[in-house]
């Protein structure tokens, strides 16, 4: 088992890691992301070298010899190079990668908001749910011709409408896509161009063993538009944070655990 920090700077979790056993450097850790990434000048400062898939175009990628967040190593890992400025700006410090399934899914982790700690055990660890923990099933999808993969838990929104909803720790609000917004009674067609992302708060969201009321979502009108139900509905940090998230990827289930009263 290992024990490490793990901060909410929003829209993403952070965490500190080793490349090679070099570093410390800051990851975004996002159960939203495939597969792990690095940016592009980390990756030249590192020696990294990149490639690309025989007869394709698209982007580059390398290898990492060892990926490590404190004792929680794995090995051989592909990482997709890209610019991950945008990013660092937004949380006000270098994001050097970005941590994702593909490294997650060789260990079970919990992160708990409140007290900012990742706990991590190996895959090969079957943890038994605490009385105050609600199982949850997981339903992991991928994407033909894709690295990895991303988690799905069942959810409700405003009573009615059924949905996968993406548990995604790189995203500080939700995010509905087309059809679900639809289906929500949101005019996509009058909202605003491209480059903005208006906000649409749902009233009733069942998640985990808990009921949000006025949850506020961002509304992408051209995600899902071809009506695939795996691009609805993602759940973000401000939603999460209310919870202690463990998650078991080899097992397909997640444990909620609802955050105790912040002492007065």
């Amino acid at each position: 088992m290992a024990q490490v920090p793990v901060e909410y700077r929003a829209p993403t979790l952070l965490v500190e890691a080793q490349v090679n056993g070099k570093g410390p450097m800051w990851f975004a850790f996002d159960t939203g992301s495939s597969t792990c990434l690095i940016d592009f000048k980390v990756a030249q400062r590192l020696g990294l070298k990149p490639t690309q898939r025989p007869g394709r175009e698209g982007p580059y990628f390398t290898r990492a010899r060892t990926l490590a967040v404190g004792r929680a190593q794995a090995r051989d890992l592909e990482l997709v190079i890209r610019d991950l400025s945008p990013i660092s700006k937004r949380v006000g410090r270098e994001v050097a990668g970005i941590m994702g399934y593909t490294w997650m899914e060789q260990f079970v982790f919990e992160i708990d908001y409140r007290t900012g700690q990742l706990t991590l055990w190996p895959r090969t660890v079957e943890l038994t749910p605490r009385a105050d923990q609600l199982p949850v099933p997981l339903e992991i999808h991928s994407i033909r011709g894709f690295t990895g993969a991303t988690p799905y838990v069942p959810a409700q929104l405003n009573n009615r409408h059924r949905c996968r909803m993406l548990l995604d720790t790189g995203t500080d609000l939700g995010i509905l896509g087309r059809q679900m917004a639809l289906e929500l009674g949101v005019d996509v067609n009058a909202l605003g161009g491209a480059g903005e992302r208006p906000r649409h708060n749902v009233r009733r969201l069942d998640l985990g063993g808990r009921v949000f009321g006025n949850v506020p979502f961002y509304i992408e009108p051209r995600r899902g538009a071809d009506g695939n139900p795996y691009a609805q509905c993602i759940v973000g940090n401000e939603v999460l944070k209310e919870f202690v998230l463990t998650i078991d990827l080899a097992r397909r289930r997640a444990f909620f655990r609802k955050q105790s009263p912040v002492p007065e």
